[in-house]
């Protein structure tokens, strides 16, 4: 399996082309590079979007905002709404904005609604549903039966870059996905790359690296989540709630993870003392899809 070279720009994208910017900074500088290869003029059937849970930091929120304001580049915010089957396309995705998106978890509150059980590590439906599902809808209402899905995935993450190579020989999805910054040199990309590119910007997403995009995402390690919960009471309010009240069918006690209920990390993290210097730990996720 090898990675494609590209004999020209990798970042010249031809539509049909969906360019999945997931809030992040990877995503945020690929977004960019693709502009300047288009002359700050993206041709008219490559769109960018931008796929909101309603759990999305507020930080993040500005971020995309920002980018889209500041490079005048139109970014379709699209939210989950239920699709029957045979349903037109346009019903499984709303489009709203910066002032009018969800910030309360509405949208990925309906899906547990619907889903009647609650996305875990191994069943992350939560990723499906709200963002590949809803961008997918997208493509379909513009009529596309195939398309590009460009994503944010570095030369330093050739695991997942693999695995996408995988998924598009194997034809399982009606889009290919293209990773210009996994491309060959000179045009690949780093994590020490983003860093340096955003350090050297007028604004950037403010996060740390820990806090992610989606504020308690049950990918992140328990340390971490406690310590979010630290900075931000009452953060993990809202998770609390789902648990508690997620109309579980086949559930006695409907849990994000089996290991601790988020009311026990939640307690944990009210009740015990910070102690500097103990490292976060990993966050599983990745920024083209959850992070």
């Amino acid at each position: 399996m090898i990675v494609p070279h590209f004999s020209q720009n990798p970042y010249l994208i031809e539509g049909p082309a969906l360019i999945s910017f997931s809030g992040g900074r990877t995503s945020g500088m690929m977004l960019w590079k693709i502009l300047e290869a288009h002359g700050w003029k993206l041709p008219d059937d490559v769109h960018v979007t931008f796929a909101n849970t309603g759990k999305e930091r507020e930080e993040t929120l500005r971020f995309v905002h920002e980018c889209g304001s500041r490079w005048a580049v139109k970014i379709h915010w699209l939210e989950y709404r239920r699709r029957e089957r045979n349903a037109p396309w346009e019903d499984g995705f709303t489009e709203v904005g910066y002032n009018s998106a969800s910030r309360n978890g509405e949208p990925f509150a309906d899906l547990i609604q619907r889903k009647k059980y609650l996305p875990n590590p191994v069943t992350r439906f939560c990723t499906i549903e709200l963002k590949i599902r809803v961008m997918r809808n997208f493509a379909k209402a513009q009529g596309w039966k195939n398309w590009k899905n460009v994503v944010g995935l570095r030369r330093d993450e050739m695991n997942r870059v693999f695995k996408a190579i995988e998924r598009n020989e194997n034809g399982t999805d009606p889009w290919q996905t293209v990773m210009p910054m996994a491309s060959a040199p000179p045009h690949s990309l780093t994590e020490k790359d983003v860093i340096q590119f955003w350090s050297e910007q007028p604004f950037d997403l403010d996060l740390k690296q820990y806090e992610g995009n989606c504020d308690m995402c049950f990918l992140k390690g328990r340390s971490t989540k406690m310590r979010l919960e630290r900075d931000n009471p009452g953060m993990a309010d809202w998770w609390v709630q789902m648990e508690e009240t997620c109309p579980a069918t086949n559930q006695v006690g409907a849990q994000f993870r089996s290991d601790e209920t988020v009311k026990e990390i939640q307690s944990a993290a009210i009740n015990s003392p910070l102690l500097p210097g103990i490292e976060d730990e990993p966050f599983e996720g990745c920024d083209f899809l959850c992070a």
